[in-house]
């Protein structure tokens, strides 16, 4: 019996992919966080409009990647290096910033593609540790990058719409 197999690809971005990540960065987000809070239009308008994006992906030391199932745009990623990273954890640190799937596109592999991709990335730019940040309610995310040998090291406070939250800050040595 052969199995067809649907095309997984990862494509960096290009300046001329802004309204489609802008698009994807909202619905993701929103979807991924709409249990913390109802209303996430203040927060996606403040850090995903198209100017905070563009100064985003202009730096040279930020890189977004969307991944694409079956032809399908499913999420994207964005990995930073230097100074562009989030916390100061060195110049032999990549972060992971981001990582969203679109819901329907959950737990069937994508997540692991990304990861795996990141840690490729890492190798390429030439750092030993990769880390993020991860919502401290999100115990499913948590225990994905567990699997990827990420342990906690600290936590780092965000607020969302006025309510503080907690990030817990994982990393690994690759």
């Amino acid at each position: 019996m052969k199995f067809n197999i649907l095309p997984i690809d990862i494509k960096e971005t290009t300046y001329a992919d802004l309204p489609k990540l802008r698009t994807l960065s909202v619905d993701t987000f929103n979807e991924s966080f709409r249990s913390a809070t109802s209303d996430l239009s203040s927060y996606t308008k403040k850090n995903y409009n198209y100017g905070q994006l563009a100064s985003e992906m202009i730096n040279p030391q930020s890189h977004f990647y969307f991944i694409y199932y079956n032809h399908k745009l499913a999420g994207y990623l964005k990995l930073n290096l230097n100074s562009a990273q989030t916390r100061n954890m060195g110049t032999n640190s990549l972060e992971i910033d981001r990582i969203y799937l679109r819901q329907n596109f959950g737990y069937i592999g994508l997540e692991n593609k990304l990861i795996n991709f990141a840690f490729e990335q890492a190798k390429k730019f030439h750092k030993n540790i990769i880390w993020s940040s991860i919502w401290e309610h999100d115990r499913p995310i948590i225990h994905f990058y567990h699997q990827f040998g990420f342990k906690p090291i600290g936590s780092q406070n965000f607020n969302l719409n006025g309510s503080l939250q907690k990030d817990l800050v994982m990393k690994v040595s690759i």
